[in-house]
Order: C-alpha cells, then sequence, then structure tokens
C-alpha cells in the first residue's frame, strides 16, 4: 500500500465490507428509515458516524491513541446498555400517525440523527476494537504517503459507509409504502428487538470479559 489509488481504493472496499455487517448502525439505519418513510436517515446516521471516526482518525495520525484492552468490557456493558435503552425507548415510543394518510411518521429531527449515529457508533466495542487495531495500521500506511493519504483513507471509508447506510436506506423506505400498516407494526419490532439482542449481547460479552479477568 504505497499509492494513494492503493489506499483509496482498498480503504472503500474494507469499509464495504464492514458496513455490510449486520451491526447496531445497520439495523438503527433500518429501523429509523422505515419509520421516517425516507432515504435521509441512512444518510444522516452516516454523517455522524463519519464525525465519529474523524478525531478518531487525527488522534492515531499524531499516535496519541492507546487503549488498554482491559477497559474494552467496560466498553462493551455501556454500548450494550445504550443500546438496549434505544431498543427499549423505540418499542414505548413508536412513531405518531398521520391522521391523513395513516402513515407512521419519526419524529427525530436532523441533528437528533446526526448524533444517534455518533453515539451508535461509539456504543459498538468493536468500533473501538477495529480502529485501535485495522484503523491505527491503516493510518500508519497512509502517513507513508502523507497527509494527503491519510485524507484519502478517512474521505474513502466514509464513501463506503454512505454508499451502504444510503442503499439500506433507500431499500427501507421504499419498502415501508407497500408493506401496510400491520408489516410496518412487525418491521419495527423486528428492528427493535434486534437492537436489544446486539445490546444484550455486548453485556453478556463484558459480562463474561469480566468474570474471566476475576
Amino acid at each position: 500500500m504505497n499509492s494513494l489509488v492503493e489506499i483509496t481504493l482498498t480503504s472503500f472496499v474494507v469499509a464495504l465490507s464492514g458496513a455490510l455487517a449486520p451491526g447496531p448502525l445497520m439495523v438503527t439505519a433500518l429501523r429509523e428509515s422505515t419509520s421516517n418513510r425516507s432515504s435521509k436517515p441512512g444518510l444522516l446516521l452516516s454523517l455522524g458516524h463519519a464525525l465519529a471516526e474523524a478525531p478518531v482518525t487525527v488522534i492515531l495520525v499524531y499516535g496519541l491513541l492507546s487503549v488498554d484492552k482491559s477497559i474494552f468490557p467496560y466498553l462493551s456493558l455501556i454500548g450494550g446498555v445504550f443500546l438496549v435503552a434505544t431498543g427499549i425507548l423505540a418499542v414505548i415510543r413508536p412513531g405518531r400517525k398521520n391522521v391523513d394518510d395513516g402513515k407512521t411518521i419519526g419524529t427525530r429531527g436532523f441533528l437528533t440523527l446526526i448524533m444517534l449515529g455518533a453515539a451508535v457508533s461509539f456504543s459498538n466495542p468493536y468500533w473501538t476494537t477495529w480502529w485501535v487495531t485495522i484503523g491505527a495500521a491503516y493510518v500508519t500506511k497512509a502517513l507513508t504517503v502523507g497527509g494527503l493519504g491519510v485524507l484519502f483513507f478517512y474521505l474513502s471509508h466514509e464513501m463506503g459507509d454512505l454508499l451502504v447506510l444510503g442503499l439500506i436506506s433507500k431499500a427501507a423506505a421504499s419498502g415501508a409504502d407497500s408493506i401496510g400498516e400491520k408489516g410496518f407494526r412487525i418491521l419495527m419490532i423486528v428492528c427493535n428487538l434486534a437492537i436489544i439482542v446486539i445490546g444484550a449481547y455486548f453485556i453478556l460479552e463484558g459480562v463474561k470479559a469480566l468474570s474471566s479477568a476475576a
């Protein structure tokens, strides 16, 4: 990896593979796009995700990120609790109905979705693990080309996430208009249960790691 072209292409492909793997951000994009009947949530969540990764990239450039692996279980616990709470709240407070056409309208605004994208990213312990391992290695190699290499790495990485989440969001929004109210409610339940299950898995992983270390 010694050219801008290689850095750009490989970073984009790696981002695609990561974004296509089922996870909290993908499920959140599906849920919010279906609820809002819009493709915008995926793009806004992706923007929040990118904003979360920008300072991490800068920190890695200056070699300031040194994370003790002993804190990973705690990150898993905190992230899991956040995701479980998000799923439960979404069940308790579903979107409101439009009395004119019967559609359910999401209540999250522009900034809320961006912040949610960043929060969901931070809540995922595997996101942290990726950046202190693969991400750190990528930044180190990109630095051999200079600052432009790091910039291309970051932009191509975020474009991969944007493409995947944007397509998922568009598909979810289109599908929401054709599945009917009952199908919509079932899909919302499935999405929120998926978020809760992922959060519970993170919690169990954290508890298991702490128990092993004790």
